[in-house]
């Protein structure tokens, strides 16, 4: 590696560790999407290579979790490309994570206590019992009273994007659309009650690019201090003469 670039190279590292860090930490969160370091660009000019070359970037994974079954009624597993619709203070966020339960309020709500969203507002389930969630989302429950039939509380609202890219992470599984794209039906979405989709992070891969990113960098910090002590050396050479 050239020694110019020992020192873009030891920033890239520890930017790629930070994420590996991150995505390692979230290993067992329900519906976590991993990150993945990218290059912004490349270089242009072999004279201005410093100058042009920056910081990575990420990018987000949005390939499927495994299921693992849990035997909640309110845990729910997307199956397919959709989002979950999540009510916070600051709007509409999507999730796919799925481990839900009930409020206070008897309201739907995720495991920070935001509401999930049907397709009409908010999902009441306060005294009902026996909560059957249909793939397409539709939720019924039995009365209070035991009544034999079950009534249709709501629908879970499932919806999908065009540019998943545009999608930025706001933390706790929450994303929100940067873009001007507009929400749209996802009917290849399925709901899968008493399971939850785990994260997506392999860890064994994970770790593995984690060993690979620290020797880099070691190799990064040794040229940098091999450099230093030769300027050093000449420094010195030159000032006894």
């Amino acid at each position: 590696m050239n020694k110019e670039l020992a020192p873009l190279g030891a920033l890239h590292q520890e930017r790629r560790i930070s994420i590996i860090v991150n995505n390692l930490s979230n290993a067992q969160t329900a519906g976590f999407k991993k990150d993945v370091p990218v290059f912004q660009n490349i270089f242009f000019h072999e004279q201005e290579r410093l100058r042009n070359q920056k910081m990575e970037a990420t990018r987000t994974d949005f390939s499927q979790g495994d299921l693992r079954r849990t035997g909640n009624d309110l845990d729910l597993a997307i199956t397919g490309e959709g989002f979950f619709k999540i009510s916070t203070p600051n709007g509409i966020r999507y999730s796919r994570a799925g481990d839900f339960r009930l409020d206070q309020q008897g309201r739907l709500v995720n495991a920070a206590g935001l509401a999930v969203q049907s397709e009409n507002g908010e999902i009441i389930l306060d005294g009902k019992k026996k909560i059957t969630v249909g793939t397409n989302g539709t939720v019924q429950a039995l009365g209070a009273e035991n009544n034999s039939q079950p009534e249709t509380v709501g629908k879970i609202a499932l919806v999908r994007f065009a540019d998943l890219s545009a999608l930025k992470k706001e933390g706790h599984t929450l994303f929100r659309n940067d873009g001007v794209q507009d929400e749209l039906e996802a009917p290849e979405a399925e709901l899968q009650q008493g399971l939850l989709e785990t994260s997506n992070v392999n860890a064994v891969a994970e770790m593995a690019e984690m060993m690979e990113a620290y020797r880099t960098f070691e190799t990064c910090m040794k040229i940098i201090q091999s450099d230093d002590e030769l300027t050093g050396k000449t420094v010195n050479e030159v000032g006894r003469v």
